[in-house]
């Protein structure tokens, strides 16, 4: 049997750092089916949390900012939000849930 996943990217802006928004655009995405195997809390966060590094990444202390797993993690932020079909690893569901709870910087 061929498993095939569907994969969607999101072009990241600003306004993804936004958790209403976010749940909003989570909604959209599970009605129309465009990803499955995911709940809308899972989408909503895992969006989320990909923008709220995206845009604070810039208080991010220079001698944690400049190191190689800090610069992979903003590029790949920056290069948008990519969802596919049963989500990412539980580990970073949970980063992203983390992300989720923190307070707003900017």
């Amino acid at each position: 049997m061929n498993d095939v996943r569907k994969h969607m990217n999101i072009p990241m802006t600003t306004a993804l750092n936004n958790r209403a928004y976010c749940k909003e655009m989570a909604r959209n995405i599970e009605r129309e089916g465009l990803i499955t195997g995911m709940t809308t809390s899972q989408l909503s966060c895992e969006i989320f949390a990909h923008a709220y590094v995206f845009c604070n990444f810039k208080y991010v202390p220079g001698i944690i900012r400049n190191t190689a797993f800090a610069k992979s993690a903003y590029h790949s932020t920056a290069d948008g939000v990519d969802l596919e079909d049963n989500g990412d690893s539980l580990v970073r569901r949970i980063a992203y849930r983390v992300i989720w709870l923190m307070p707003s910087v900017a």
